[in-house]
């Protein structure tokens, strides 16, 4: 999906300098059907980085900066998953993807990766700077993520459909 963005940029860098340049730049050119996003395209890498990157965000806050909820990472991936992806997954993937979240590592895993630590050398040091870290991860790019759902909306490029 990024390979999508960069060939636009790459060939109209003065037209890009934004997100909403780029998209305008796109739909200038009528290479798309309303919003039906034609595939490759820079909209429709953008548009599933930008769904990525909400599931993400969602699953590492609700996991791991929430945790007060007591809910296991794979609960919150499901969560996750429900909201940010699985409406625009067909059968296919909305049978294959829940299953892959089944194999969600807890909570300690997480945080270990995280924090590049080994599992049995996590301490409650290493965990709050984790957790700070992804907080501050989360909280920019929420802000980030609804602008950028704000510019396909206006341009009409908000794709729907189901992969």
């Amino acid at each position: 999906n990024l390979r999508k963005v960069e060939r636009l940029f790459e060939e109209s860098p003065v037209e890009c300098r934004t997100l909403a340049s780029l998209l305008e730049l796109e739909r200038e050119r009528d290479i798309h059907d309303g919003n039906v996003l034609r595939d490759p395209s820079a909209a429709i890498g953008l548009l599933w980085i930008r769904r990525s990157l909400a599931f993400q965000s969602h699953l590492y806050y609700e996991s791991l900066v929430r945790s007060d909820h007591g809910k296991h990472p794979k609960e919150v991936a499901r969560e996750a998953y429900d909201e940010h992806l699985s409406p625009y997954h067909g059968w296919m993937l909305r049978t294959v993807f829940p299953a892959s979240l089944s194999q969600m590592p807890g909570q300690a895993v997480f945080l270990s990766k995280f924090g590049e630590v080994e599992i049995e050398d996590l301490d409650r040091e290493d965990e709050a700077r984790v957790v700070k870290e992804l907080r501050l991860f989360s909280e920019t790019l929420e802000p980030l993520l609804e602008v950028w759902k704000e510019n396909f909306v206006k341009l009409n490029l908000e794709d729907t459909r189901r992969v």
